[in-house]
């Protein structure tokens, strides 16, 4: 207890005889050197795990032919005979943006994910799985995937941006390899009908196929089935500035014939495995109808309020129907702009609107000309009702002239009727809005 430090614990510290504080320190020091050689053991077998993927993808492709899909290298031989390979593939889409209606394509950023077996690629299951960057340096076998209808497309690696997205090749010790590239991608969309317009639905089909092998070589599955998909989208839909994309169905392992290619350069069989996806694209109308039909009827009302204007004011009356039928025609260019070059035969719903909202507003300004002709008549006819006033030489006879001179009041009867009938108009043209062609789905391949 007299112990410089004053260390209580130290002064409460039994004391051992010599034998006993012989045998643990060396216990102490036996712990000691039990802990540092776990330390080290653990450390070698890290590194050994991280410098031996390569030894392990070196012993597994020592005999290895990549120019053998797997099927046929379990048959020992590339016969056509050779069980087909299946390769589950999925699109994890990211966005679909810049749907352009006048090119009929849209674009997709996201992730191309390709699954398959391999036999040839079984290991000691002691390591977990195998990581690699690139497929190119594997020197094993993969599908060649393809987009039919793709315009432009970059998938993994590449240079620029997709060279930081790069790729991922994962191998299982079961055999199983997942491979995760970046896509971006421009599709063509054939299926586009601007009918009912702004009131649309497009249709678009999607497809992955691998050009160089026919059905009896690979089958191309979904890897996740359509009912996990839809909930995904319901829970985060995706949406392009006036446009929502929905899947409205997927189909696996479709026989689709190889277009574009020489008939020398196809397979045997004409034709190659396929997953298709039929999506829709459901217009926000917002834009077209909100405030383009909105506008239309406005200037309408616009046109039909100058009837309440003076006869008298001409320069008023004049600027107001012209400018409100220019500003109708404007709108239906712009609205032929949006769109892609039509047949003669295509009728559009909206442009048909715009046409006839233009033709009412100028029937406002052939109104305002005949109540000024009307005016005038009436005038000549005040002074031929006066003796000491001599008529016009070219007047015409007294009872035709009076019949034209009702013309003068015809501002009346518009303000009634010029509503009515624009608005009967509109009744009839959303009553037939239906008829005008349209896509009920996908119109295939």
């Amino acid at each position: 207890k007299n112990h410089p430090c004053g260390c209580a614990c130290f002064c409460a510290r039994p004391r051992l005889s010599p034998p006993r504080r012989a045998l643990a320190t060396a216990a102490a020091h036996a712990e000691h050197r039990g802990a540092t050689r776990s330390t080290m053991a653990v450390f070698a077998l890290a590194t050994v795990a991280a410098v031996s993927q390569r030894d392990i993808l070196s012993n597994l492709t020592a005999s290895y032919d990549a120019s053998m899909r797997p099927g046929q290298a379990l048959e020992g031989s590339c016969a056509a005979e050779a069980a087909p390979d299946r390769v589950n593939v999925e699109t994890d889409v990211s966005v679909i943006h810049t749907i352009n209606q006048v090119s009929k394509s849209y674009r997709l950023d996201g992730y191309l994910i390709a699954s398959w077996s391999d036999p040839r690629l079984v290991f000691d299951a002691s390591c977990q799985r195998l990581h690699f960057g690139a497929m190119k340096d594997l020197g094993i076998w993969a599908p060649q995937l393809n987009f039919p209808h793709a315009r432009s497309l970059t998938v993994g690696g590449g240079s620029g941006k997709m060279a930081a997205d790069g790729e991922s090749v994962y191998i299982h010790p079961d055999g199983k390899v997942d491979w995760i590239r970046a896509m971006h991608v421009e599709m063509y969309c054939g299926g586009f009908s601007f009918g009912k317009l702004p009131y649309d639905i497009q249709y678009c089909d999607f497809s992955i196929a691998s050009l160089g092998s026919s059905p009896q070589d690979l089958e191309l599955y979904w890897l996740v089935s359509n009912e996990i998909l839809q909930m995904k989208v319901d829970a985060d839909p995706f949406t392009s500035g006036e446009w929502a994309a929905h899947p409205v169905s997927r189909q696996s392992n479709q026989s689709i014939p190889i277009l574009g290619i020489p008939p020398a350069l196809r397979n045997p069989f004409g034709a190659t495995s396929a997953v298709t996806m039929c999506f829709s694209l459901t217009r926000s109308s917002y834009t077209s109808s909100t405030l383009t039909i909105l506008v239309a009827v406005l200037l309408v009302l616009a046109s039909w309020s100058g009837f309440f204007i003076s006869p008298a004011a001409a320069p008023a009356r004049i600027a107001l129907a012209f400018l409100c039928f220019l500003m109708v025609l404007n709108n239906l260019n712009a609205v032929y702009r949006s769109l892609p070059q039509l047949q003669s035969d295509d009728r559009v719903w909206l442009s048909d609107f715009l046409i006839g909202t233009m033709v009412f507003n100028f029937l406002a300004l052939l109104e305002y000309a005949a109540v000024n002709a009307g005016m005038r008549l009436k005038a000549n006819l005040d002074k031929q009702d006066k003796p000491d006033k001599p008529a016009s030489k070219f007047a015409l006879p007294s009872s035709a002239q009076r019949r034209l001179a009702d013309c003068a009041r015809l501002d009346e009867v518009m303000r009634v009727f010029f509503p009515l009938a624009y608005f009967l108009y509109m009744g009839i043209m959303y009553a037939v809005l239906p008829l005008y062609p349209h896509n009920e789905g996908c119109i295939g391949i």
